[in-house]
């Protein structure tokens, strides 16, 4: 692979872009053929946004990634740091643009700007912070959600998307943490904190909190879409919830894999329940 697409981990930038319409048609129904337009540009920004950001990421990372991921475009040498960093700043730059210059309604480019900051803030201190940076990498996650529906004026259906999707990322996050424990020695993420054994016990705690409030969005839908969606919001838990399983094997690359499985599976879910709706 191209290593200018391989920093920009192009499977998460597309997942992102799948989120954004996803969002906006749980927020819009049948009628998100009127804001295809509106559709189109926030997924487009959207890919660029969470591209640049990963770029940064792997920019700060770099020396850390030396020992956990050795294959990574930087530390194998196949991109110089300042390179990506430049490039990171470009693709950020590009999608607030796009953003800012293309549509009428700003409230897009207000949460990209917000997500924006929070990211700078995340590589530059709250990565460290133990709970904080996970928190941080949680309410970006869950944002996409929220900035979907601003995209077709109605975030309020896509809350509880929003909630579910910070509670179960920071629960995958804390779990990432403790399995780079060893290569992140010059941070204090919550792992190092607290042990491996309380972190872990924290993250389950989350995503437990997350599973019994899926099924409280039962009450947006009727009829139907009630049957859909809690046969695929139950298939989504039960996928997170053998993550957590396979940590307790000390299997944490398997566990963060199924919770991200049964987020794409809850996201499924809602979109069939929208439809039926």
């Amino acid at each position: 692979m191209n290593p200018y697409i391989a920093l920009t981990r192009p499977g998460n930038a597309i997942l992102t872009a799948v989120a954004v319409i996803a969002g906006a048609f749980i927020a819009s129904g049948p009628e998100i053929v009127d804001f295809q337009n509106e559709v189109i540009i926030c997924c487009i920004s959207a890919m660029m946004l969470v591209g640049g950001g990963n770029a940064l990421n792997d920019y700060n990372d770099r020396e850390s990634d030396k020992l956990n991921h050795p294959k990574r475009p930087i530390p194998s040498g196949q991109i110089k740091a300042e390179t990506a960093f430049n490039y990171a700043q470009l693709l950020l730059g590009m999608g607030l643009l796009i953003l800012f210059f293309t549509l009428d309604n700003k409230m897009p480019f207000v949460i990209a700007l917000i997500g924006i900051g929070t990211l700078i803030a995340y590589e530059n201190g709250l990565k460290a912070a133990g709970i904080t940076g996970n928190i941080s990498v949680g309410l970006m996650s869950g944002a996409v959600f929220l900035y979907a529906g601003m995209a077709v004026n109605d975030p309020g259906p896509t809350l509880w998307m929003f909630g579910l999707a910070v509670l179960a990322t920071i629960s995958r996050e804390i779990i990432k943490d403790i399995q780079d424990l060893e290569g992140d020695q010059d941070r204090k993420t919550l792992p190092a904190r607290i042990g491996v054994q309380s972190a872990l016990n924290l993250a389950t705690s989350i995503l437990l909190t997350a599973v019994i409030l899926s099924y409280m969005a039962l009450n947006s839908f009727e009829n139907l879409a009630q049957l859909a969606y809690v046969g695929g919001i139950s298939l989504a838990n039960g996928t997170m919830l053998f993550g957590i399983y396979n940590t307790r094997f000390e299997d944490y690359f398997a566990g963060q894999k199924r919770i991200k499985q049964g987020m794409g599976i809850a996201m499924i879910s809602f979109i069939l329940a929208a439809g039926l709706n």
